[in-house]
């Protein structure tokens, strides 16, 4: 099955804009720490500003936060956040994958196709981080989640890793899903994130079903027992710590 990443955006902005009007404002954000409702929304609001730019244009964006500022009322805020998503969503929809544009992420060939998968796992993180400040009980479709692992190992950690100059571990590393039944092996001796050659074995792994361990390499709460570590403890906890850096 392929996923409609412009769809499942899309209904995640709009979840997401709800949870921000059902407030309150001084929620905490677990997986963002010191930020509070109206910083996540600032924060993904202006991602798609940002991100709209790119596309356009097909180079860095040069926008000034002055122009179109993100506003503290929630209601207001809620309604930047869909202006803002719907312009993202049309300008995606209007693009063919395949052109070529400027991306900021160490993939290649660049080609726009990749925007719709980022702003789509994006939105999926955060709109779980805002209704879970609100009190209620997100989750993430099985298939999404999974997509989303991938898409953490191929191109959000490495650019991570390049913006925030961290130190890739030179350790072997897996993530296994108990409810897609996939297998990610990554390792970084070479100073960056690579995907494994078939056969070679980890030196620790995370195991749990999609959603928890997408959100456990991001960085986010999860419960007691959703995921478990085995192998060799220190090198699972050098790489978990790259998503939440």
């Amino acid at each position: 099955m392929t996923l409609d990443h412009l769809a499942l955006l899309a209904t995640d902005a709009e979840a997401f804009s709800v949870a921000v009007e059902t407030g309150p404002a001084d929620a905490p954000i677990a997986g963002c720490p010191g930020w509070r409702l109206p910083e996540l929304g600032a924060h993904l609001g202006g991602v798609h500003r940002w991100a709209r730019a790119a596309i356009i244009t097909g180079a860095v964006p040069q926008l000034d936060p002055a122009a179109d500022p993100a506003p503290s009322e929630l209601g207001q805020l809620a309604v930047w956040l869909r202006e803002g998503a719907a312009r993202l969503v049309a300008t995606l929809h209007d693009l063919d994958p395949q052109q070529p544009t400027w991306h900021p992420f160490p993939v290649e060939p660049k080609v726009a196709g990749l925007w719709r998968r980022r702003q789509a796992q994006e939105a999926s993180v955060h709109r779980w981080d805002a209704q879970r400040a609100v009190g209620q009980s997100p989750s993430i479709d099985a298939e999404f989640a999974a997509d989303g692992i991938d898409e953490y190992w191929t191109v959000m950690l490495p650019r991570l890793i390049t913006r925030e100059h961290l130190v890739v571990p030179s350790t072997t590393f897996a993530a296994e899903t108990t409810d897609t039944g996939q297998r990610w092996v990554v390792h970084g001796g070479s100073g960056r994130v690579e995907i494994a050659a078939p056969g070679v074995e980890p030196e620790a792994c995370i195991r749990g079903d999609a959603q928890h361990v997408l959100l456990s390499l991001w960085g986010r709460p999860v419960p007691a027992n959703a995921v478990s570590t085995s192998g060799d403890q220190a090198v699972a906890e050098s790489w978990l710590a790259l998503g939440g850096a």
